[in-house]
Formats: structure tokens, C-alpha cells, sequence
């Protein structure tokens, strides 16, 4: 059985001339009045600045901009990939579409780009890069296929920010182009410029060195192979869905502040037959872009590029937010922004003039103070969809669970009042620590980064990120008792947290408290009844109680939910296999197999079904395989032994029988 608890962002006028085709006025891209309708390709390109163009290593997405419209003042709604996304699909802003932080699941409420194109005649396919867009979190919906294959460390838990490069989501979505059936909408997304930046050394070079630019560099040449397989009458737009700090205003990376730096990003719009290109200066949002893709099927929509005004009173003023500082403890913040101003609001205001201080430099809240009250009221008006009741952060059903479980004494805890919490852009070089920490701890090095998250724990004990990884730092170092306490004591204040409760899960039966260990996960599918980490880790609880046929129903709940975790499909076929249904056993492994072909525990697994079926010779291979992953698992070791003495490999069986005596730890069974 596998020994873990797996689980753990006038379209302007340029000049252009009426068209035939397309009718351009002051509320932007409208209908296709003539022609078929064409093919639509959709490019996110994740983490890309916007100033990362024109610096000569990104020809492909120069090129394309050469050929239509380049949008200059192009901001997200929120610098988070998920989010953004969402809103980029639905045209949606944060408040309305409901998706403010990564892993949160969107659940269908404004139909996406894809459903309104498939219901109008259009084969969809999406080819994602990075787990974080896996289809489990809501956007699938309207594609005919959704290509999410991220493989993901079994041993590593949810792990949103698994990734593959985008060679190899570009060869699928090429595969998909040889038989497309037109009219298509075909949405590529590629996550290779997000940290960690490790690109291939020709782009590496390419960029001077710099290995954010290098990663740019790359996605820039997965961008060009697309456009040489889609003919030129296609409907083309490009967009990063953030940008990165890169060290501006004390920020690395991105989502904790709201500085153009990861708001900011490249949007680029090739319309065939709209006349010659052009460069576009007013403020637009992504929250436009699917509008304008809809309109250019011929299909009715409210939402267009927008012409940006002047006017902070003026609608078409864009917002964007990023709730993300809550894990920290911090402010939230929320941003309005049109030609000249830009307000960024969190427990203090700030206002800069990016007309004249693009580098958001010269804080001017104090000396413009009526500008600020006029742009607060429009940010309040924006924030909020039409009035809707306060939800408690607990449902009752879900508290009268916790409470029987022993978890809530009293009633559902009442929505964190953020109002006195810290501004993050005063704090940032702490939220830096934690990253660098985290990435100490993500890489197996967790004693290193204990230091500064116990100092990070104790100087911000609201912040549940800080205290939750702490704990998990303290968990893989072999202080589970410490661990334990410190996950209890966040339950007890982030009560409406399944992620939390699941961590505690882990860090108890580590302890040896299996007791806690089942109440912890409970509790988790109390609040998440699809959450698959603690579905799967109540499976583990339950093979380890002996009862091998209720872990087999939840290991199969979870192989539902998560049909991505190579893990879940193993512990079924272990669980199967308690059962001596070897014939669903083997189809669980072979699924396992389909997900990552060198996952050792299913290899061992599927070996052991093998022999078990007195087809020990073609066993042995797979003993290999799980060998060949993970040298140290003497478990495969001992069974290519037996695999090779019941095939008759008598010498190749004493070689791997004296190696498991010489290696294996010294009181192992």
C-alpha cells in the first residue's frame, strides 16, 4: 500500500478605413457581418510582462503584432492564474464569476467562451500547461477536448504549480490541428514563464542570460510553431494572463501586490480583413477580450474592447483585485485605473499618475484626496454584484459536522474582518522569505527553511499559510507532536478551511494519532465532499484499519475527483488486490501507468498482480521499471527476485535477493 497521504491566475481607432467585414464603433468589435465564420485561436502565454516584447527574443510574438492590433494599456483582472483565466474565458469580473485565488473551482455561472462557441457550431479543444488549470478546477466546460495531461509527484500532494513545457503542449495541440474540424476555437496555454525559471540553454542564451527572458524566449518559439499551422485567414489573439515582479516594488514573483509589473501584459488581436494593424493606447482589461472573440464569431455579445476614458466616473474604467494577501494575514487589495490614474486601495490608498510615473513611484494620495473618495465609490460599485445576502464561511450542514466531530463548539465562525490588517506592499520582504523558504521546503529541504518560518509563524500568527507550512516544515523534519498542535490551533481559527483540516490529517497519523488522523479528514470532506486529497487520505486510514473494502469504495471516489494523481489509482489497485480482484486490480495499475509510465509503486504494484496470475516472466519488466524510478525500493527489488526464480532466472534471482540483503534497512521484514 502506498505509505502517503497523497493530495499533500471604438476598440481605438487605428486609422483604419470601414471594413466589409468587421464594424468598428466607440463600443468595440460588434459582429461579423459577411464570410464564414473563421477559426479562433487563443494563446495565454502565463507570467508574461508586458515589456517583455520588442527586446529581441520574442520574433514570433512581434511578428504577430505587426499583423493586428497591439494593446498597450492591457491590464488583468487579477495577477493569479486561475482568476485570470476565468475571467479571460468568461469575460467576467472576480466579483461576478466568483474565482478570486488559485484552487478554487469555478462553478458555471457566466457560460465561457467555449460553451458559447460550441453551441454555436465550433469544435474546442484547450491544451493547458500547468496543473493549476486542470479541469477539475471548472474551466472544461464547452471544449469537445481538454488536454490537462500535467504529470505531478504522486508524493507531493495538490501541487497547482506542476507544469510540463510547452513543446510538449504545443506537439498535442498540433496533433489536435490535423483533423480539426473548422469552424474551430483552439485555446493553447503555456505556463514556461512562471517560476521556477529553468529554460533550455539556446534560449537561455538567446536572452542574454536572464532566465525569466529565457522562458519567455522559449514560449516565444512554441508560439511561432502554432502560427505556422494556422492559416492566416484565423481569428488570432495572444495574451499573458499576468506579468512578475522581478524584484519591483520588493516583489519576486506575483499576486501579493498590484503594480503594473504583474498587471500589466502583452494583448494582441489579429482580425483577418480589419485593415492594417495598429497600436491601441486606451486602458483595456482582459475581462474585454472574450466579448471581442465572440463578437468576431458572429455571435451576440454586451462585452467588447473598450475604449478607455478619461472620466474615473466612466464605466469603462478597469478594476482589477487580488484577494491572495489574505493567506498572509494582509489587506486585500482592489485597483482602479483609466488613461492617467491609478488607485490601488488596501488599508491605506494609494494613487500614482502612470501618465507620468509609469514606475508607480510618487504616491500622491495625500495631496489628491477627493480624486481618491471619487475612485473609491466607483471601486465599491464595481466590487459588489447585485446585492447578495453575507454567506457564513461555514455552511450549517458542514458546522453541525464539525461540531459532532468535535471540531466547533459553538456557531459557524463569523467572515475575517480585514480592516485593520497590513497594507502587503509594507511587508512584502517577508512574503519573500516564505517563498524562498517554500521552495527550500518543496525541494526536499526542510530543515533549511525551518529558521524563517518559525520566525515568520510567530511574527504573523493571523496568517494561515504561514502557520499551515510551518507546521508542514515541522511534520517532515520528524517533529509531528509540534506540528500537530499548531495544526489544531489553526483549525480551531480557520474552522472553514478543508485544506487545513487535511493538512492536520497527515501530521496526525505521522504521529501515530489515527483517531485524530480519521476525524481530521472527516472533517475536511465535510466542509470539501469532493476535495480527493482527504478522500483518498480516509482511504489510507481505512486499509491501515484492516478494512480493505470500504479504502477500495473511497480510493475509487477519489480516482473520480483526481483521475490525474497516479497515486489514487495505485492505492485502488493495492486495495483491490486486498480483495483478490485481481482483474480490476491490474486496471487500476494500468490506469496508474497511463498517467506517469515510470511511477514506481505502480509498476511494483502491476508486477505483483502479474505474478500473483502466474505470469511471473512478464512481471519482471515492470520490477525494472519501478527499479529504474526508485533504486532504494526494495520492495520491487525483493519481487523481481521472486518474479525471476518462478520464471526460472535462477541466477538473476540470487543477484536481486543478495542486493535486497545488502542494501534494504536493517530490521525490514
Amino acid at each position: 500500500m502506498t505509505r502517503r497521504l497523497a493530495g499533500c491566475l471604438f476598440v481605438a481607432a487605428v486609422a483604419t478605413a470601414a471594413l466589409w467585414w468587421w464594424r468598428v464603433d466607440r463600443a468595440g468589435i460588434v459582429a461579423q457581418t459577411g464570410g464564414n465564420r473563421p477559426n479562433i485561436v487563443l494563446i495565454t502565454v502565463d507570467t508574461l510582462r508586458a515589456d517583455r516584447l520588442r527586446r529581441g527574443f520574442t520574433p514570433s510574438m512581434d511578428a504577430l503584432a505587426e499583423r493586428g492590433l497591439r494593446f498597450d494599456n492591457a491590464r488583468t483582472a487579477v495577477p493569479l492564474t486561475l482568476p485570470s483565466h476565468v475571467t479571460i474565458m468568461t469575460g467576467a469580473r472576480p466579483a461576478i464569476h466568483g474565482v478570486h485565488l488559485n484552487g478554487v473551482a469555478y462553478v458555471p455561472g457566466p457560460p465561457t467562451l467555449a460553451r458559447v462557441l460550441h453551441e454555436n457550431g465550433y469544435s474546442t479543444a484547450a491544451f493547458v500547461g500547468a496543473y493549476v488549470l486542470n479541469h477539475v478546477f471548472g474551466l472544461a466546460d464547452g471544449f469537445d477536448t481538454y488536454d490537462d495531461a500535467v504529470h505531478r509527484d504522486p508524493g507531493r500532494g495538490t501541487q497547482l504549480e506542476a507544469e510540463r513545457r510547452g513543446g510538449e503542449v504545443v506537439d498535442a495541440a498540433l496533433e489536435w490541428l490535423r483533423t480539426a474540424r473548422p469552424p474551430y476555437f483552439l485555446w493553447v496555454h503555456l505556463y514556461d514563464p512562471h517560476a521556477p525559471y529553468d529554460p533550455p540553454a539556446e534560449f537561455l542564451a538567446r536572452a542574454g542570460g536572464r532566465a525569466y527572458d529565457g522562458e519567455v524566449a522559449y514560449a516565444d518559439a512554441q508560439v511561432g510553431r502554432i502560427l505556422d499551422a494556422v492559416n492566416r485567414e484565423a481569428i488570432v489573439a495572444l495574451a499573458g494572463d499576468h506579468g512578475e515582479g522581478l524584484g519591483e516594488h520588493g516583489e519576486e514573483t506575483h499576486g501579493m501586490l498590484a503594480y503594473d509589473s504583474t498587471l500589466r501584459v502583452p494583448l494582441l488581436l489579429v482580425l483577418p480583413g480589419a485593415g492594417r494593424a495598429g497600436i491601441v493606447q486606451s486602458t483595456v482589461s482582459l475581462e474585454d477580450l472574450a466579448g471581442a472573440l465572440r463578437r468576431s464569431a458572429g455571435v451576440p455579445s454586451r462585452i467588447a474592447l473598450r475604449d478607455g476614458a478619461s472620466s474615473i466616473a466612466d464605466p469603462v474604467s478597469v478594476r482589477a483585485e487580488t484577494e491572495y494577501p489574505r493567506v498572509a494575514g494582509w489587506h486585500p487589495l482592489a485597483v482602479l485605473v483609466d488613461e492617467r490614474w491609478k488607485l490601488i486601495l488596501s488599508s491605506e490608498p494609494e494613487l500614482y499618475d502612470i501618465g507620468t510615473d509609469s514606475g508607480e513611484r510618487r504616491n500622491l494620495a495625500g495631496s489628491k484626496t477627493s480624486l481618491v473618495d471619487a475612485m473609491s465609490r466607483r471601486l465599491r460599485e464595481l466590487a459588489t454584484p447585485a446585492a447578495t445576502p453575507a454567506k457564513a464561511p461555514v455552511p450549517a450542514e458542514a458546522a453541525e459536522r464539525l461540531r459532532a466531530l468535535g471540531y466547533v463548539s459553538g456557531p459557524a465562525a463569523a467572515a475575517r474582518d480585514s480592516s485593520t490588517a497590513e497594507n502587503p506592499a509594507r511587508v512584502i520582504g517577508s512574503w519573500t522569505r516564505f517563498e524562498h523558504a517554500l521552495s527550500d521546503l518543496v525541494n526536499g529541504q526542510a530543515a533549511p527553511a525551518l529558521p524563517a518560518l518559525r520566525e515568520l509563524a510567530e511574527r504573523f500568527p493571523a496568517a494561515p499559510v504561514f502557520q499551515s507550512t510551518y507546521a508542514r516544515a515541522l511534520n517532515e523534519t520528524g517533529s509531528s507532536r509540534a506540528a500537530l498542535a499548531i495544526y489544531q490551533a489553526a483549525v480551531a481559527r480557520w474552522p472553514e478551511d478543508a485544506a487545513l483540516y487535511h493538512d492536520l490529517a497527515i501530521a496526525a497519523r505521522a504521529a501515530g494519532d489515527t483517531t485524530e488522523a480519521l476525524r481530521a479528514e472527516q472533517a475536511a470532506v465535510a466542509l470539501d465532499k469532493n476535495n480527493p486529497a482527504a478522500i483518498n487520505g480516509l482511504g489510507l486510514l481505512q486499509a491501515e484499519a484492516g478494512d480493505a473494502a470500504e479504502a477500495a469504495s473511497s480510493f475509487e471516489r477519489a480516482t473520480v475527483e483526481d483521475p490525474s494523481n497516479a497515486s489514487y489509482w495505485v492505492n485502488l489497485g493495492n486495495a483491490r488486490r486486498e480483495l483478490a480482484d485481481l482483474d480490476r486490480a491490474e486496471a487500476a495499475y494500468r490506469r496508474a501507468l497511463e498517467v506517469d509510465a515510470g511511477y514506481a509503486d505502480a509498476n511494483n504494484g502491476l508486477g505483483a498482480v502479474l505474478v500473483q496470475r502466474h505470469r511471473a516472466a512478464d512481471a519482471v519488466p515492470f520490477f525494472e521499471r519501478a527499479l529504474a524510478r526508485m533504486p532504494a525500493f526494495h520492495e520491487a527489488r525483493l519481487n523481481l527476485g521472486i518474479a525471476c526464480q518462478e520464471s526460472g532466472q535462477r541466477d538473476r534471482a540470487l543477484a536481486a535477493y543478495r542486493q535486497v540483503i545488502a542494501s534494504a534497512p536493517r530490521h525490514s521484514r
